[in-house]
């Protein structure tokens, strides 16, 4: 009998050794988690074909479809901030979406880049020329901000100008998305000589490290992140043609991988 209970013990253990994660779910775009204040967790995707965004439960089924207009020439490029009550106090979705265009130049190319608020019934709260990257942070005495990057890149040097938005009293009651604490998408991408990556550590982190990764998964660089610090310049003309992998970590936390590419 004891020798039975021991096989059954190192039976059980060998499963659990060996246990793997399990496919739940495929979306055929880019997804992603957030928890909105009345709904709770959902995944939403950016459907770059169609432009819009589509919000699922956590079972996989649909909950509600956004679309997201673009002008002429301009593609998807993030969505952010899928909330309910983050940017005012009714109880309508409003999500935070960019996207660009790609403007070749006699020599050269660069990227522009433009950001919109809106809520599910399409109405527009905010149109932001210029705008790339955004966050959304707390402060100890004047409630919570909302901060959108502007970057104009048809001079040399490039100009970026922060624009700072006071959100209503309600959002402070709110939580902040999961993508608040993520790092913004690097731009331009496919990288010219150099390639900006937007950075940002959790509130409670004073310092971590970009890590780059090449296709097969291995280590290229690491980089210092401090909590000052918007963003970093990577010097793309030193690398390899090639996709790259980053993420921002500090201490446990670790945000998603974001993918860079460097053209021939």
């Amino acid at each position: 009998m004891k020798t039975r209970i021991i096989i059954t013990v190192l039976w059980f253990s060998g499963l659990l050794l060996y246990a793997q994660p399990a496919l739940e779910h495929i979306y055929t775009v880019s997804a992603n988690i957030c928890r909105m204040e009345n709904t709770g967790e959902v995944y939403f995707t950016m459907d770059v074909v169609n432009k819009e965004c589509n919000i699922y439960r956590m079972d996989h089924s649909l909950y509600k479809t956004i679309s997201l207009p673009t002008p002429e020439g301009y593609y998807l490029y993030n969505v952010q901030f899928v909330s309910e009550k983050l940017f005012n106090s009714d109880n309508l979705v409003e999500l935070f979406y960019t996207y660009s265009m790609y403007v070749p130049t006699t020599d050269s190319y660069f990227y522009t880049y433009e950001s919109r608020l809106i809520n599910e019934n399409g109405n527009v709260m905010l149109s932001i020329p210029g705008a790339g990257y955004s966050s959304v942070l707390d402060t100890e005495n004047e409630g919570r901000k909302f901060l959108v990057y502007i970057y104009d890149y048809s001079v040399i040097p490039y100009r970026t100008q922060t624009q700072v938005y006071a959100l209503p009293e309600a959002a402070t009651k709110s939580e902040i998305p999961y993508s608040a604490y993520d790092t913004g998408n690097p731009f331009p991408n496919p990288a010219g000589s150099v390639v900006h990556i937007p950075v940002q550590l959790p509130p409670d982190s004073d310092s971590g490290s970009l890590e780059l990764f090449d296709a097969r998964g291995r280590r290229v660089m690491s980089y210092p992140v401090t909590a000052s610090m918007e963003q970093l310049v990577l010097p793309a003309s030193q690398l390899p043609p090639g996709t790259y992998m980053y993420h921002v970590e500090t201490g446990n936390v670790r945000s998603p991988s974001k993918k860079i590419v460097v053209p021939r």
